[in-house]
């Protein structure tokens, strides 16, 4: 056996998830453990279950299963499993499948008769249909099935959620608080994690506008705007007025653009992991124009075709750069496949601050790098830029398995199926044929 505590029949057993040598040791030491005799361990068994998120073949559902396992082993005050793995193997091989639509009396079956334990933790977790992708559907129960009269159901929930940090920081927490009868604090507060890396990760774009050369700011592109054209009218790397001590990058917008196209501009790209967190923050004042911020994100793709951008940055032939030690071959291009949209508001003509967190991720492409495009639009006028800071506050969560690739979020069908499909459509003709053959040449 490779674990300690593997799940095995047992039917003696009110704990299925302990090896049977261990209860023919305990039988053995048994008169030595009759002299001297521990106090019994009134400690409550808890089985947390995997979720169920069928929007990605319960991709997510076990996350949350993994995340409850170990809070409660870091919390103590409970007997739980030796790990996920042993509860999911448990319910695989004997098609278990809770989910919130399983009755309180089955779900008791299978707590007490095949896990002999006392309290479960399962629910549902599915993405808002039409919302971002941020947004998702959560239900959690948590019931103590040894309770009497009856069964005591310690937490229940069903919300919709606002973001994804609500997960792990509201509601989570909300059930442990009153698994533990633990007085509420409050709502919950900042990810102290992400708080710390906020602090000390390194920006992963020049932003403060304070280096450059040829009236090009360090970090970012030589042109802007639509057309595309150099820096100097639409864009500006400059000096603030009243506080020639600092640099900021200005847009000025007449009417004819800011009603149209609006004026872009760009950073130079930077790395990024998918389903690692990001916080953007800048600082930036309007006189009238609406201002945006856009941080896309990119995988390569072959192409036969490359851009002038992509000949400006060739460091020789076949390459290209993307930073200080990266590049891609050239016939690979980069495309968007993720974007970040955030709106910034605040009062005219003053300096406001804008701060928001962002998750790169895709059905079938894989995000790798990222890049800041700055926006105004609307309203003729000037807007202003400082202080542009990107870092990554959350490391992406682990995955035991490689992502299931599909063209979309609404569609179920992956790309593997897809190309299989098309493969024995293929090979059908071919097969036909030699039947064929072998009818006409018996």
């Amino acid at each position: 056996m490779s674990r300690l505590c593997r799940m095995v029949s047992f039917p003696s057993s009110p704990f299925p998830f302990f090896p049977a040598y261990t209860y023919l040791l305990l039988g053995l030491l048994a008169p030595l453990a009759a002299e001297a005799a521990p106090a019994a361990d009134t400690r409550k068994v808890v089985i947390p279950f995997d979720f169920v998120s069928k929007f990605d073949d319960g991709r997510y559902g076990q996350l949350m299963g993994d995340m409850l396992w170990k809070k409660l082993s870091r919390q103590g005050g409970f007997i739980i499993p030796e790990s996920m793995l042993d509860v999911r193997e448990y319910c695989t091989s004997h098609d278990l499948k809770p989910s919130v639509a399983t009755d309180l009396a089955k779900m008791q079956k299978i707590v007490q008769d095949d896990f002999g334990a006392q309290i479960a933790i399962w629910g549902n977790i599915e993405r808002a249909p039409g919302a971002e992708e941020e947004i998702y559907d959560l239900q959690i129960k948590c019931v103590d099935f040894s309770a009497k009269p009856g069964p005591k159901v310690i937490y229940e929930v069903k919300a919709r959620t606002n973001s994804v940090s609500e997960v792990p920081h509201l509601y989570v927490k909300q059930m442990f608080d009153a698994l533990y009868e633990r007085q509420p604090t409050g709502p919950a507060g900042p990810n102290s994690i992400a708080e710390e890396n906020w602090k000390t990760n390194p920006n992963l774009v020049t932003g403060d506008f304070e280096h450059g050369s040829g009236g090009v700011p360090k970090g970012w592109e030589k042109a802007a705007g639509q057309l595309r054209e150099p820096l100097g009218r639409l864009v500006r790397w400059m000096a603030e007025q009243g506080n020639p001590t600092n640099k900021v990058v200005r847009f000025t917008l007449d009417k004819n653009v800011a009603e149209n196209e609006g004026v872009m501009y760009y950073s130079q790209y930077f790395p990024v992991e998918e389903g690692a967190t990001y916080r953007f923050q800048c600082r930036w004042r309007s006189n009238a124009p609406a201002v945006k911020v856009f941080i896309k994100c990119y995988d390569e793709q072959s192409t036969q075709y490359r851009t002038e951008s992509d000949k400006d940055g060739a460091r020789s032939a076949g390459e290209r750069t993307l930073g200080k030690n990266d590049y891609i071959s050239e016939n690979m291009q980069r495309r968007e496949v993720y974007r970040s949209q955030q709106n910034l508001k605040g009062p005219t003509n003053s300096w406001n601050t804008h701060t928001e967190d962002f998750t790169p991720k895709h059905v079938k492409y894989t995000p790798r790098w990222g890049r800041v495009m700055l926006y105004a639009y609307l309203s003729a006028g000037v807007v202003e830029f400082d202080d542009v800071v990107v870092k990554q506050v959350v490391p992406a969560p682990p995955t035991e398995h490689p992502k299931v690739r599909r063209h979309s979020m609404e569609t179920k069908i992956t790309i593997k199926e897809m190309e299989e499909n098309e493969q024995r459509s293929r090979e059908a003709p071919e097969k036909d044929k030699e039947k064929d053959k072998e009818k006409d040449n018996p």
